[in-house]
């Protein structure tokens, strides 16, 4: 067994951030819209791989945080009251776990199993109406997460020839990506709608976003010459 242990520290300055309530959509002075900010990384890394004659093994976990933190003086320029606060890339656990069983010298089996903190994200946390308009009042920034993503991949493999001496060499592979279909949330939106009796006369409601949500099966063809 092959095993490690990584430890990292580091703070950042100059970073960019928009301000509270940016209005970014077709803004042809969009830097007006940004302040500076600066931030912290630090974790830790345990890895652990093991090898035998037809087994391959391997466990990477990471614990770490990614913040951030404004120093503004106007109300705008304050994020979270110039607190730290997740930033976009913020993933407190990820862990990666990988298989591989050679079969024979020809055929071999893998899975790999992939897991991760949700994303953190800003969501809406009350509307009031104002002269008859509906308002949204929006959480601290990045004070919510997405659900953890989790997804596990299996593949075989079969080489054509064992030929030492053969010029061409191929293998298919044959894989299956995200084997139980798990939903695996991009984003969250906010958007307003119709009230109607099919989304229980709401005016407006919360929405994910799946890039992956289904089983999705690959054919590989690789080859040597």
């Amino acid at each position: 067994i092959v095993s490690s242990v990584e430890l990292y520290y580091k703070k950042m300055e100059n970073l960019i951030e928009y301000k509270n309530g940016a209005k970014i959509s077709m803004n042809p002075t969009i830097e007006n819209e940004l302040i500076s900010a600066r931030g912290k990384n630090y974790g830790i890394e345990l890895s652990f791989k093991r090898t035998s004659k037809k087994l391959e093994t391997w466990l990477n976990y990471t614990w770490s945080r990614s913040l951030k933190q404004t120093s503004g003086n106007f109300p705008e320029e304050k994020i979270n009251n110039n607190i730290y606060y997740p930033s976009n890339y913020d993933k407190p656990h990820e862990l990666n776990a990988f298989l591989m069983y050679h079969i024979n010298r020809r055929w071999r089996f893998s899975a790999n199993f992939v897991y991760a903190s949700g994303r953190s994200t800003t969501l809406p946390e009350m509307k009031y109406q104002i002269d008859g308009n509906w308002a949204i009042q929006y959480s601290d920034r990045n004070k919510y997460r997405l659900p953890s993503y989790n997804r596990l991949d299996l593949s075989i493999s079969i080489n054509e020839s064992i030929r030492i001496k053969k010029k061409w060499k191929g293998n298919w592979t044959i894989s299956v990506i995200n084997v139980y279909g798990r939903n695996n949330a991009y984003s969250i939106f906010y958007q307003t709608e119709n009230p109607t009796i099919q989304n229980d006369l709401r005016s407006s409601g919360l929405y994910k976003l799946y890039i992956i949500g289904q089983p999705i099966p690959t054919i590989t063809y690789n080859f040597i010459f």
